[in-house]
């Protein structure tokens, strides 16, 4: 099956570089949403998800 609209701009199963994972930690800590991050990393939403969910990023507290 071929997905004539893919929005994202790297292949599948390329791995996360060093930046853009730098990248998602900045945007979280900016508040960003993970569906945001994928849009500006050209990433798919359940990549940038897998990422903050490896647990390897945490969110600042927001403040209610």
């Amino acid at each position: 099956m071929t997905h004539i609209n893919d929005t994202t701009k790297t292949p599948k199963g390329k791995h996360l570089s060093r930046d853009e994972r730098i990248i998602i930690q900045t945007l979280l800590n900016e508040n960003y949403s993970n569906r945001q991050i994928a849009r500006k990393l050209g990433r798919a939403p359940q990549t940038i998800n897998n990422e903050v969910k490896r647990g390897s990023y945490t969110r600042k507290n927001q403040q209610v």
